[in-house]
């Protein structure tokens, strides 16, 4: 990486106050670094304030700052069964990579290392032409990616954290992580003791894993009448009563063709109205057509969640000896900082915007090739084989990304 980039990096760490560095039980966490041009991290180091902390950065200015999610009676120590594992933090990974948007068609590209063979979007999980898992990768970011990414973290909150395993919001905190997402960290004492076991259960719910039905009030009594539970119903039951309802309502008799048989679906579509208001009784009653079985009615809700299962990165969440970045450090690979949000106006953060770091003067760069980028209220491109002067903030954040060198 450029000097210059280590150098505002520095510049930035040095006015940083102190207590924007303060995380909770900070004397009990592993703090890890990756320097710049480091492929070896720094790790099972201590500090006992944000001071300390402050003083290492400033004097060694890592690329990336990591604390622990777990708490240990030493954190010092080099030996992982040493350390005396306290608990951790439960902390959900949201990261726009790993979703599927329509974006990634205009500013992500993928290549075979194998063959060469290249493409846009999303990348696939072997090369179409010769089969071979090495694909490389260059993505970016833009607003519609971290929306999606923003919009999970809701979904999570809003539908699973509060509501099901009644998490206050006193209890968690949310960050953009500096790059392509976000992170939840739920510091509740109820969650801190989870084994990997728990955790993963945890992940598993809020991803929907292993969704059954039956499981969930729907089944067959006699005389092949169904049974369901009730849109009011909590937890899944509601949320798979819910997800079904709104899903016939608005699917076309196409939709349906491509899920059940298309002589139950033709029944559903022309008798739509009849089967909502069916659904919406007291008690639900939800087999109220000629032809429709309880396998009919599995098959088209498991279409209907798929918009409500959380896309996390499991492994995150699983981990109870995760390191994840540090509040108001700055990424590596963008220089934007690693920002806390308020969840009471979560809906309005701009995190190419606020979590700018740069916000004065500007720099020469030559950039190699790069999509539209906007960078608090610039943007640039796409742009290929050119040198020009631009903000400070974009300039550092095409040359983290390697799209630019400095001139």
């Amino acid at each position: 990486m450029h000097e210059i980039v280590r150098n505002e990096f520095r510049r930035y760490y040095s006015g940083l106050r102190e207590e924007d560095l303060e995380v909770p039980d900070m004397p009990q966490r592993e703090y890890a670094f990756l320097q710049f041009g480091g492929e070896v991290m720094i790790r099972h180091m201590k500090f006992v304030n944000p001071s300390s902390l402050k003083e290492y950065i400033v004097e060694n200015t890592p690329a990336h700052i990591y604390h622990s999610s777990a708490y240990y009676q030493m954190p010092e120590a080099t030996d992982m069964n040493e350390k005396g594992w306290l608990g951790a933090d439960l902390v959900f990974d949201i990261d726009s990579d790993h979703i599927r948007t329509e974006c990634k068609d205009r500013h992500d590209r993928w290549h075979c290392i194998e063959c060469g063979m290249g493409g846009a979007g999303f990348p696939p999980e072997s090369c179409p032409h010769c089969g071979m898992k090495k694909i490389d990768t260059r993505t970016w970011i833009c607003e519609d990616c971290l929306q999606v990414a923003k919009n999970e973290v809701i979904k999570i909150l809003d539908e699973y954290l509060i509501p099901d395993f009644g998490v206050a919001e006193t209890d968690f905190e949310v960050f953009f992580s500096g790059h392509r997402g976000y992170h939840i960290h739920v510091r509740s004492k109820t969650f801190r003791g989870l084994s990997a076991d728990g955790r993963r259960e945890v992940a598993d719910y809020v991803r929907g894993i292993g969704i059954d039905i039956r499981s969930h009030g729907f089944r067959e009594v006699k005389s092949r009448i169904l049974v369901g539970p009730d849109m009011k119903d909590g937890g899944w039951r509601g949320r798979v009563a819910r997800a079904l309802y709104e899903f016939v309502n608005r699917a076309s008799l196409e939709d349906l063709k491509g899920i059940v048989a298309p002589g139950v679906a033709k029944n559903l579509f022309d008798n739509k109205e009849k089967f909502l208001k069916s659904i919406e009784s007291d008690p639900p009653y939800w087999g109220s057509l000629k032809g429709y079985t309880l396998e009919s009615l599995e098959k088209i809700a498991i279409a209907s969640i798929k918009d409500l299962i959380c896309n996390i990165d499991e492994r995150v969440t699983i981990d109870s000896k995760r390191l994840i970045r540090c509040p108001n450090s700055l990424h590596g690979k963008s220089g934007l900082r690693t920002l806390r949000v308020d969840y009471s106006s979560i809906d309005d953060f701009d995190p190419l915007k606020e979590a700018v770091a740069f916000r004065h003067g500007s720099i020469r760069i030559y950039v190699k090739e790069a999509p539209r980028v906007r960078i608090g209220d610039e943007e640039l491109g796409p742009i290929k084989d050119k040198t020009l002067e631009v903000p400070l903030a974009l300039g550092l954040y095409l040359i983290c990304r390697g799209a630019a060198e400095p001139r």
